[in-house]
């Protein structure tokens, strides 16, 4: 019974925030002193989950933070639905919005009422965070990056000397996928990835290509020659 008013109560509260979003009225005396009705086109919906999902914490008391949630959940939706790069979007804002939580309590609260505040997993959302930190870190340019998020993760995880090998693979780009970064990631994993010497193959290859141009030049004039004797044969027997 006691909850169930506590509900009603919550619901007529609510209501009277909603209304008067779209007014000049303060807020009822007996809310929190957050100014909820100046974040513009937050629901009451929305504004319930945010007051569950951070009741006990000094958070729903300021303003700014409240906001940045409302705001956030908004630009989260919005780049959800959007074309290529709207990962690291989604990524750079929900990192933004990490930063705001002061304390444990408020961390925790956030991460377990995640997929009532956003659109996505957190497990999808630790994906972007991890990208748009790479990013932003300068690890991983961003007009190289991955255009699929699960792709661009596995770039992200990858260790610096790890990163330079897959550079040297032409493994971060635009069009590389997840399987062949997954595929890279367990050679490296291979006991016998670290006796590889990087520098000495790409030597190698080199003297390769450098041999394989002197024989083509070789057999360009050897054919040459040959036409020639051919042209003298003909000339002799006419």
């Amino acid at each position: 019974l006691r909850r169930a008013r506590g509900r009603a109560v919550s619901a007529r509260a609510s209501k009277r925030l909603l209304a008067a979003l779209d007014t000049d009225e303060a807020p009822p005396a007996d809310l929190r002193p957050v100014e909820f009705g100046r974040l513009v086109a937050a629901g009451a919906g929305m504004i319930e989950t945010v007051r569950e999902v951070f009741a006990g914490t000094t958070l729903l008391d300021d303003e700014s933070r409240v906001r940045a949630i409302v705001e956030t959940r908004h630009e989260v939706e919005h780049a959800w639905n959007s074309a290529k790069a709207s990962f690291i979007q989604i990524g750079r804002a929900l990192n933004r919005l990490d930063g705001m939580m002061r304390t444990r309590i408020e961390r925790q609260a956030l991460k377990a009422g995640f997929e009532r505040l956003f659109p996505l997993s957190e497990s999808v959302a630790n994906q972007f965070r991890a990208v748009a930190a790479a990013i932003d870190d300068g690890r991983l340019p961003e007009d190289a990056c991955p255009a699929s998020y699960s792709a661009a993760y596995q770039v992200a995880l990858l260790e610096p000397h790890e990163l330079e090998a897959a550079w040297t693979r032409g493994l971060v780009t635009p069009t590389t996928s997840r399987s062949a970064l997954i595929a890279f990631r367990k050679q490296l994993a291979s006991p016998n990835f670290a006796q590889v010497d990087v520098a000495a193959l790409q030597a190698e290859a080199r003297r390769i290509d450098a041999r394989l141009e002197r024989m083509a030049a070789e057999r360009h004039t050897l054919e040459a020659r040959r036409a020639e004797i051919k042209r003298l044969l003909s000339t002799e027997t006419s």
